[in-house]
């Protein structure tokens, strides 16, 4: 039965205990030995016990290691092969599934026809940019604006009656006025 848990430290000293092992009496270090399968104990110094033990440590942990990595290494499919099953059937499914939709997305794409776009103003500027004009138009009077209400030849007498009148009751603007009397003429 082993005794004592045995250690590598980081100088490479093997230690049992608190104490390193050569620093321990030889018939400590050859019970630890006996524990720990070594062959006629006994007969070694403590020097040569202390090599064979620690060579055995670093075996021991060499191999652990190794098997900590095969196990690492091992897929889970190999581990759980019914989930592995599962989840492919799953996989499959999903697959497919986006492979119809796709399908179906591309016929209807088929199928939409095309929409002929007419230029739009913005798209007309973005083109052929327009000039800026260079100065603020003058701001319109109401005088300047019956004149020109009363000088428009589309409009009859009762619209231009009217319109002078939303003038001076100040209902609207002087310009606002006059792009009314404009519209009123075109339609007629």
């Amino acid at each position: 039965m082993v005794s004592y848990v045995l250690n590598v430290d980081k100088a490479g000293d093997l230690k049992f205990g608190r104490k390193k092992c050569r620093l321990h009496k030889k018939d400590e270090v050859a019970k630890v030995a006996r524990d720990y399968g070594i062959p006629t104990p006994n007969k070694k110094t403590v020097k040569e016990l202390c090599g064979s033990l620690k060579k055995k440590i670093q075996n021991a942990a060499r191999v652990s290691n190794q098997i900590k990595k095969d196990l690492n290494n091992v897929p889970l499919a190999k581990l759980y092969p019914e989930a592995a099953k599962k989840r492919a059937a799953a996989k499959k499914r999903a697959e497919k599934k986006a492979l119809d939709k796709k399908v179906a997305a591309n016929f209807m794409k088929g199928m939409v026809t095309k929409r002929i776009v007419t230029p739009t103003r913005a798209t007309i500027r973005a083109v052929m940019p327009m000039p800026k004009p260079q100065k603020k138009a003058m701001p319109l009077t109401k005088d300047v604006a019956r004149k020109r209400i009363m000088a428009m030849k589309g409009l009859n007498g009762r619209n231009k009656f009217s319109l002078v009148n939303r003038l001076s009751l100040n209902q609207h603007s002087p310009r606002k006025v006059v792009r009314l009397a404009r519209e009123l003429a075109r339609l007629r």
